[in-house]
């Protein structure tokens, strides 16, 4: 799957460019660094979750795992809000 092979293209690219400038030309900026490094978790989640059809799935094709894959990136977030009984029967649930 090559969702995101693009930004792992672009952070290469960068980190290239940033081994031969100057010494404090392309430093991170604070909101960089955390910007690489929620994509770099994003990147390491799909590594994950692409294992573990594998594993669940063991005689799926890639094809296969790559649409399990492209599912799960795609599906709405579930719902996680605590429901407590007590308040929908009262009203008070928002």
């Amino acid at each position: 799957m090559s969702g995101t092979g693009g930004f792992r293209t672009l952070l290469a690219r960068l980190a290239g460019l940033r081994a031969t400038a100057e010494p404090r030309a392309l430093d991170w900026t604070p909101e960089a660094e955390r910007m690489r490094s929620a994509l770099e978790m994003h990147e390491l989640g799909v590594q994950l979750y692409r294992q573990r059809m594998r594993r669940e799935h063991p005689y799926a094709s890639r094809a296969d795992i790559d649409d399990l894959v492209r599912a799960w990136l795609v599906a709405p977030p579930p719902d996680t809000r605590l429901r407590l009984p007590s308040r929908e029967r009262h009203g008070f649930a928002g």
